[in-house]
């Protein structure tokens, strides 16, 4: 089960403002907690800089002291971004950097390492003019010993250039994730000549005993040298090792048995602390500090399924996922704090989530370490590298392996995709290159069986199902139909077996590797509701048994996709499941437990109808059960009253690591009037606490039960036009179009039967004479509008902002008197608006629902114009020029009402409760106009 207490609701909470980075000293926090020293010095901050726009800066010496360093940049961020105080996309690709730096006194007798954590993409160093090195990869750190320039109490002079050959104003515009410069931590270290260089931690478990395979590899002087290991937590037993330098490199090996070994996982992130160090002849202490999570991933059988599954620690894992583009607005690449990292982390907690996958990076050390704590296990994807030559894949190989000594320990690490969509190694190409085939397989088996056997490997994330070796059978869809997404996700499953070609490129197969959907979306890259689609879509990932993982397409909105579960500024996005379920969030329809209709999302049926309806439960957490089923109907129907059924429940069969299929709930729809509402069902354990919640929609609606019993339906309108509710209440039902004028500005260009955008719109509505003759003396004015109702016009060009939520006023009007003013939202789209989305209109757009009293009692003039005359105006007016109107109707939007007219009458009517007539009561626009001249047009708008 889930972590309860550890999970907020976000509601509307912002994420750590960008302007905590703006202080003298930016992220002042260790840069690697997994790999500590006590002697380091933080050089974030304010630096001197310029650009080299015609690359002249090595020939004119500026390391030499020399260089027109006309302004300040503030680092860790890049040129590019905000934060840096430089914000220069223009495509500048040479900066040079320059700080002077003076050398603690206390480090006296030590070596003075100076380390970057990552530079886009080539950096040349020098310290008091003199070169240090050079480094060629944006995302693997590097450091050099300046102790013979850098004396202590002294200051030294430090400078960088960086050339990002990548960074063109066309690339940048093609992809806006190209971020140049320091972009991480760059900081002093005091080192002894002898110390620890590198330290990989390796858990297994042999039955019941947790082992931890130490290997700490040491740097030098040549000679003997003693290591120490020592646990904090007294989780093991201190080991002391012996071995001897040569050539300036030496490993030593140790099994630490974990007492009582207290396994990491995503439900209880447990991690315990270790101590190292390395002493050599000259008897200096180089003491690290670093952590570690016994965890293991594998992939294997479970029980008797007859079908590989990801395991972890020994049990079912359902990946339950989203891309993390890892990237935000003030900052770009780097993040603006470190609790931003903490925070986006927590912010995938609450949202259901278990996994990120970070796309095309190799992320800071510091989010690693905050989802190592707080249990959110991610999925890193390599950068885009070119490997078309053998000069550029040995490149690739030595910094795919300087990444996976970095990230050795980060229990959160579970796995590593080599390559995005086959780029870098043939594109489209690749599936007939054979001897690119045979490269990639060989890094896979490289990585897996040697460099690091403790993670999953992908070869290939990509949709062009081109595969060699791997550890999970991954493919990507974006389907934003339900009867498509369910036909292509059954083929999928109905082709993932041993030796079937699906997948891989030609010659190969598949040997029984989990399936897991490495990609999956509804919305394009423009943006739009992300709500309706992303239900059905978990519904159909999660019926099959044999699929063990889904990845959504996007954590948050970016500039180049804007289909993310939250938006730009990490608030989180409409759903509206609520509506449905009370208190249903998505991430109810996001945890290691799922109840699921495999029904269509919106059922079409008739009020009193039984329906049968095929349910399925997925159970990965490891609550023991037994599980209860809760299920009920629930709607509003088109007088705007709830409807309710009674709860009804039942225990469910309940197997871990799969999917059962339940015996079928049979459903009685509540008769009455037509609706639209849900079947909701919640699982339930012991104590009615919530497991997992979902629900289908339905529309049931009166004119369809012709069509179910099988007779053909009338010609009138299923929707009667007046309706006597009560012996003095009648319901009169206006379609959206019957207008009989419309003014707009713009002119109109879109007039659909369903739904228009004007500025003001004007109904001529005539009372039927047993209406007119009881008197009318109260009405109740019913309609669902909006100000707009596309949700797309309002995603901004600003990254760092949300979706506008504007409102507009509108005026609604009786023979020019006013009755009512409301103000209005625009751009309404989630899966409340289940009538749109079933018409596929316009992303689900729907209003809100209006409901206003008119007290004619109170109103004399207007009481008896209504009495008189044969027919009167209804004007809605919005106000402001630039302001639209949409007035939704019974098969679109939110609600099935038509705009509806209330009427309750001081005397009783002559047409009996029941009464029915499809004859219209909104009065065509030529013919009013020749029956009463008393009628005159509203004013024009101001």
């Amino acid at each position: 089960m889930r972590r309860a207490a550890a999970l907020v609701l976000i509601g509307s909470c912002l994420l750590p403002c960008a302007g905590m980075a703006a202080s003298s000293n930016p992220r002042p926090e260790h840069p690697r907690p997994d790999f500590e020293r006590e002697r380091w010095q933080n050089l974030n901050g304010s630096w001197q800089f310029c650009f080299d726009r015609d690359d002249r800066g090595l020939s004119e010496q500026w390391p030499l002291g020399t260089g027109p360093f006309d302004r300040s940049i503030t680092v860790p961020f890049p040129w590019q971004s905000e934060l840096s105080g430089i914000g220069d996309d223009s495509g500048q690709s040479v900066g040079w950097y320059r700080r002077n730096v003076q050398i603690p006194p206390s480090w006296q007798g030590h070596h003075v390492w100076l380390c970057f954590g990552g530079v886009e993409r080539e950096a040349r160093v020098w310290v008091n003019g003199r070169a240090m090195g050079r480094h060629e990869d944006g995302y693997t750190p590097f450091a050099f010993d300046i102790t013979e320039q850098a004396f202590t109490g002294q200051e030294v002079r430090i400078d960088v250039r960086v050339f990002d050959g990548a960074n063109t104003a066309a690339q940048r515009t093609a992809s806006p994730r190209i971020a140049s410069g320091v972009w991480q931590t760059v900081w002093l270290e005091a080192r002894p000549a002898l110390h620890v260089d590198a330290l990989q931690l390796v858990p297994t478990r042999v039955n019941d005993q947790w082992i931890v395979e130490a290997e700490v590899a040491l740097s030098g002087p040549d000679g003997p040298a003693t290591v120490d290991i020592h646990s904090p937590d007294a989780a093991f037993g201190s080991h002391q090792l012996s071995t001897t330098l040569a050539n300036g490199r030496g490993t030593v090996n140790a099994l630490l048995k974990v007492n009582s070994g207290k396994p990491w996982s995503p439900e209880d992130p447990h991690l315990y602390h270790l101590e190292v160090s390395a002493t050599g002849a000259d008897r200096q202490r180089d003491l690290v500090r670093s952590y570690f999570g016994l965890r293991t991933i594998s992939r294997g059988k479970y029980g008797d399924l007859g079908h590989e599954v990801l395991l972890l620690n020994g049990e079912p894992l359902f990946l339950r996922g989203a891309i993390d583009p890892s990237w935000n607005a003030a900052g770009l690449s780097t993040a603006p704090s470190d609790e931003f990292l903490q925070h986006d982390l927590q912010l995938a907690r609450q949202l259901g989530l278990n996994l990120l996958k970070i796309r095309e990076k190799i992320d800071e050390p510091r989010r690693l370490y905050w989802a190592d704590r707080l249990g959110v296990l991610l999925w890193q994807e390599f950068p885009r590298a070119d490997c078309s030559s053998e000069s550029s894949r040995a490149l690739w190989t030595a910094n795919m392996r300087a990444i996976l000594r970095r990230d050795a320990n980060h229990p959160a690490l579970i796995g590593w995709t080599l390559f995005h969509d086959s780029d870098g190694i043939g594109g489209e190409q690749f599936k007939g290159d054979s001897s690119m085939q045979k490269w990639v397989y060989e890094q896979v088996g490289e990585i897996r069986d040697r460099l690091d056997p403790s993670r999953l490997v992908e070869d290939n994330a990509t949709s062009r199902m081109d595969h060699v070796a791997t550890d999970v059978n991954s493919w990507q869809f974006r389907i934003d139909d339900y009867w498509v997404a369910r036909e292509h996700i059954g083929q999928i499953v109905s082709r993932t077996r041993p030796g079937s070609a699906l997948g891989y490129v030609p010659g190969l197969t598949q040997k029984g590797e989990p399936l897991i959907c490495g990609e999956f979306s509804a919305v394009g890259s423009a943006g739009g509701d992300v709500s309706w689609a992303l239900r059905f879509l978990l519904t159909q990932l999660r019926r099959h048994a044999v699929i063990q993982g889904h990845i959504f397409g996007s954590f948050y909105d970016v500039p180049w996709q804007r289909d993310g579960l939250l938006r730009f500024d990490r608030t989180v996005k409409e759903y509206g499941y609520g509506e449905f379920v009370p208190n249903i969030t998505v991430a109810d329809l996001q945890g290691d437990d799922f109840i699921g209709f495999d029904a269509p999302p919106v059922i079409e049926t008739a009020p009193g109808e039984e329906l049968a309806l095929a349910l399925f439960a997925s159970h990965y957490s490891g609550h023991p059960g037994p599980a209860r089923l809760r299920w009920r109907v629930i709607g509003t129907d088109d007088l705007g009253r709830p409807v309710a059924s009674g709860a009804q429940s039942r225990e469910i069969l309940w197997q871990r690591g799969t999917v059962t299929y339940q015996t079928p709930l049979r459903v009685r729809i509540p008769e009455g009037a037509s609706f639209v509402g849900a079947v909701q069902a919640e699982l339930l354990d012991s104590e009615n606490r919530r497991i997992a919640a979902n629900y289908v929609n339905l529309i049931a609606d009166i004119g369809a039960a012709a069509d179910l019993q099988g007779a053909p339906r009338p010609a009138v309108p299923a929707n009667p036009s007046v309706e006597v509710l009560s012996p003095r209440i009648v319901a009169l039902r206006i379609p959206p179009r019957a207008f009989a004028a419309v003014k707009s500005d713009p002119p109109q260009t879109e007039q659909k039967h369903y739904s228009f955008g004007n500025w003001q719109v004007e109904y001529h509505i005539a009372l039927p004479d047993f209406v007119r003759q009881a008197i009318p003396s109260q009405m109740v004015l019913m309609a669902e509008l909006a100000a707009e109702g596309h949700p797309r016009d309002s995603q901004p060009e600003d990254a760092s902002q949300g979706p506008t939520t504007a409102t507009s006023s509108l005026q609604v009007l009786l023979w020019n008197e006013e009755v009512t003013r409301v103000a209005l939202s625009n751009n309404l789209a989630d899966s409340r608006g289940v009538l749109s989305h079933h018409a596929r209109f316009r992303d689900g757009a729907y209003g809100e629902l209006m409901r206003r009293r008119i007290d004619l009692t109170d109103r004399s003039p207007l009481r008896e114009s209504i009495y008189q005359q044969a027919f009167f105006p209804l004007v809605f007016r919005t106000e402001g020029p630039q302001t639209r109107l949409s007035i939704f109707g019974r098969r679109l939007g939110r609600y099935m009402i038509d705009p509806t007219l209330i009427v309750q009458t001081a005397k009783q009517l002559e047409q009996p409760v029941g009464f029915i007539s499809y004859e219209p009561v909104a009065v065509d626009p030529f013919l009013a106009k020749q029956a009463s001249p008393a009628a005159t047009p509203p004013p024009e708008p101001n």
